[in-house]
């Protein structure tokens, strides 16, 4: 699957283009001291996911799932300024804040995605066949178990009913 297929990525494009059009729009001292870094943030959500997603590892890919859940949230403190300070209409700030808390739905997701096996027939390695070497613990790995790098997530595992319903 290709970055641009994953709807995650998506939906944060289509709400860091809402923020654009809104914030580009602000003048003066709105424009340099609340769009600028509200800009900025909202790009910094799609730019993590998809650093992560080029990293081999899962462990970098959630770690840059991780950045972009806190971009998400740093744009939402924005948003809810932009509302107070009446830069945005309070029923356009709603909405996009209901666009967040569904983007952060759908992180969250996919964060719990990341690393689950590929298939519902595997097993957790077990790593209970220990040899003693010179009181070092060595384990052994059967021919059956994998070397870590076999799991991914298919599309449909990104999100549970209740998410979709809740959506």
């Amino acid at each position: 699957m290709k970055l641009e297929d994953l709807k995650l990525y998506q939906e944060c494009l289509d709400f860091e283009k809402e923020v654009w059009e809104i914030a580009n729009d602000w003048e003066g001292f709105n424009r340099d001291t609340v769009g600028k870094p509200f800009i900025q943030s909202a790009d910094a959500i799609s730019g993590n996911i998809a650093q992560g997603y080029g990293r081999y590892n899962f462990k970098d890919k959630k770690h840059y799932c991780y950045i972009s859940r806190g971009y998400l949230l740093k744009t939402k403190g924005w948003l809810i300024k932009s509302k107070e300070r009446e830069l945005i209409e309070p029923e356009k700030a709603d909405e996009l804040i209901e666009f967040v808390e569904k983007i952060h739905r759908m992180l969250n997701a996919y964060i719990r995605s990341i690393g689950r096996p590929k298939d519902e027939s595997y097993s957790k390695p077990s790593y209970n066949n220990r040899e003693q070497g010179s009181g070092n613990v060595v384990e052994t790995v059967s021919e059956n178990e994998t070397d870590g790098n076999s799991f991914t997530a298919n599309a449909d595992e990104f999100f549970s009913s209740d998410e979709l319903t809740n959506a």
